[in-house]
This record gives C-alpha cells, structure tokens and sequence, in this order.
C-alpha cells in the first residue's frame, strides 16, 4: 500500500496536466498577444489630440514697440458622425480577436488530452504484455525442466524461449512509446514535474458522439465577428463627413485683441476616397460571407466522416474486446493446462499464447486509432468548451 501511495504521489491526472497548461508560458504569450492585438484595434476609435500652438514676437518700430503673442488650439476629428459604427467596429473586431486566441488555446489543450488518452494507452499495452511475459516466463521455466528430463526436445525449448524473447522486445517496444508520449506531456506542460499518468480517467469508448451545432463553432463566430466590422466600417465611411476641423485662436497685438474660430470641411465629392473606401468593405463583406459558406460545409462533411471512422472503430473494438479476445484468453488457458497434462505440445500453446498477445495488442491499437480520431473529431467540432 505504501509504494502504490508513494508512486500515486509523482502521478498525475488529466486534469492536473491541463489546468498546469493553461499556465504555461506558451499559453500566456498567446493570451498576451491577443490582448496587444486588442489595444491595436481599439485605435480606430481614440481621436487625434488637440493641438495647442503658441506664437511670441516682438516689435520694435519708430512708433510702436512692445511684444505680441497668439495662442490657440486647433484639433482634426475623423468621421464625427459615425461614433456609433466606430465603437461597432472596434467591438466586432476585439470580439473576434479573442474568439480566434480562444480557440487556438482549446485546440493546443485537446492535442494535450489526445496524446495523454494515447499514452495511457500504450501503458496499458506494456502493462498487458508484461503479464503475458511473466506467465511466459514461468512456463518457460517448467518446459526447462520437462526438456532436462527429456519429456520435450531442444527445438520446442528454443520455440518457446524464441516466443518469449519477442514477447519482451513488444512490452520494451510499447514502454518506449510511453515514455516518449510523457517526453510530449512534458514539453508542453513546463510548471508540472510529470513522473507517471494516473490513466483512470480516459473517456469512454461510444458508438454515438453528441456535437454541437456548427453555428456554435469558434470559426465560425470570428467570421461572423469579421463581417461585423466590415459592415460597421462600410457605414462609417459612408457617413455625411469624413473628417472635421477645429481652430480656436486669441491674437494680442500691440493695440487690439483679436479672436478667431475657424471650422474646415474636406470636399468629399472631388475625390474618389470615400467610395474606394466602401467597396473596399462592401467586398470584403461578401468574401467572408462566402468564405463563412464554405467553411460550414467543409466542417460538416469532416465531422460527418469522422463520425463514420468512429462508429466502425467502436463496432471492431466491441468484437474484439467482447468476443475474441475473450476466447483467445480461454483458448490459451485450455493450451496451457493441455500442455502440462501432456495432452498437446508446445507449439500449439505457443500459438494459442501468440494469438492472445497479438489480440491484445490488437485490441489496444484500435483503441489508441479511436481516441486519435475522436479528439481529431473534437478539434474539428471545436468541442473543448463541452468536454
């Protein structure tokens, strides 16, 4: 009890792993980022600060003499009459900024979930073969001493120690993998010492997986956002006035004080600008509107074969779990007490033992296709928000 609590204690939860993600560097540039790109865009809405100019001179005439100075603010302000498709543009566009960081995110946390799941995996299949190999290894043993006594030849003994040699190459081959997916963990987890994985936790093998709408995907949102901004844009440089300028100004002269207001207007209608402006959006409009189209039917007819793969993985893996690998087992136990009752030989144990290690091993290679298909199935759906 106590070693199986001290290894518990270096061994680690998919939860753990993903919350210990959610912290690493990695992912706090890509949230810093999608702040930075916020601030940018929030740009479009601030306006050009006043200006404040000030002007001394001195004159020193026959008649007059004495000091004059001017002072005065002047300030140019963009569309002033499309606050409102400003703040809607600005709003469209942080929206979709943060749709897309969002999404980036989960789709790095599902790559996390999908190699865990694998990992798991592959040490359930070292796990599995290594029972194969210690009851190899014991039988082994007794054929040893049945070949010592003559009871079996040299040739059924060199089978057998031949089999058992390949059984441990496969358990070596698979604990390889393991370590290698826990190297993968590791990287992407760099605030988390990961020693060993719990693997209690692994979801459930299912014919039907539930999705959500296509219209709920994170792609699709950042589109719908992007056209938003197009829109809000297209109105504002469809507004009365493009800009407007201001000039406050006092004059003091050496007799009078002066004071000025002036207001400036471009002429709009001599330029092509302001139309250039709105097909730029009216067009962009239409490309993310079909762009939108086509991505809805590009992720329907993947999550649709995606499904299928599942369901006929699904279908192998309940054969094989529920009716091969069952006789196989049963098979291979007949063999064994056949063997040491000497009523069949060794060979035909060791393709009994063959066929149940291979059926095994077959059985958890399915298992790791299923869990690579349905967490590709989840990247696709943009499932993480629902797991």
């Amino acid at each position: 009890l106590l070693i199986f609590v001290s290894i518990n204690l270096f061994a680690q939860n998919l939860s753990e792993i993903t919350e210990a993600f959610k912290k690493s560097k990695k992912v706090t540039s890509m949230k810093e980022q999608s702040k930075s790109d916020i601030a940018h865009a929030e740009l479009t809405n601030s306006y050009e600060a006043p200006y404040l100019g000030l002007n001394i001179s001195h004159a020193d005439e026959s008649g007059d003499k004495g000091s004059e100075y001017a002072i005065g603010v002047s300030q140019d302000i963009a569309h002033p009459f499309a606050n409102s498709n400003k703040d809607a543009a600005v709003e469209a566009k942080s929206r979709a900024i943060e749709q897309g960081a969002a999404y980036a995110i989960d789709i790095l946390t599902l790559d996390i979930e999908k190699i865990y799941h694998q990992a798991c995996v592959s040490k359930e299949m070292s796990q599995s073969l290594q029972r194969v190999y210690d009851e190899q290894s014991e039988s082994f043993l007794k054929l040893r001493k049945a070949y010592e006594f003559g009871e079996i030849s040299k040739k059924e003994l060199l089978f057998n120690k031949l089999d058992l040699a390949k059984t441990k190459q496969r358990v070596t081959t698979y604990k390889r993998e393991y370590i290698s997916e826990l190297s993968n963990l590791q990287e992407a987890v760099e605030s988390l010492e990961i020693g060993d994985l719990v693997c209690n936790d692994l979801m459930k093998i299912t014919k039907e997986i539930e999705l959500k709408g296509v219209d709920e995907h994170s792609l699709i949102k950042e589109l719908s956002y992007e056209q938003k901004e197009a829109k809000s844009f297209y109105d504002m440089y469809n507004s009365t006035l493009s800009a407007i300028g201001y000039e406050l100004l006092y004059e003091k002269e050496l007799g009078a004080s002066r004071y000025t207001f002036g207001i400036s207007v471009p002429l709009d209608f001599s330029s092509s600008k302001a139309q250039i402006q709105r097909a730029e959006y009216l067009h962009k409009n239409a490309s993310l509107l079909a762009k939108k189209d086509a991505l809805i039917i590009e992720i329907q007819n993947s999550l649709m074969a995606s499904k299928k793969k599942l369901k006929t993985l699904y279908e192998e893996f309940v054969l094989l779990d529920e009716e091969i690998l069952p006789m196989s087992l049963e098979l291979k136990d007949l063999a064994k007490k056949s063997l040491y009752e000497g009523h069949s030989s060794v060979l035909e144990f060791l393709d009994a033992t063959r066929s149940y290690s291979n059926t095994t091993i077959e059985l958890q290679e399915i298992k790791k296709d299923y869990y690579n298909e349905l967490f590709e199935l989840y990247k696709k759906a943009d499932m993480r928000g629902k797991l």
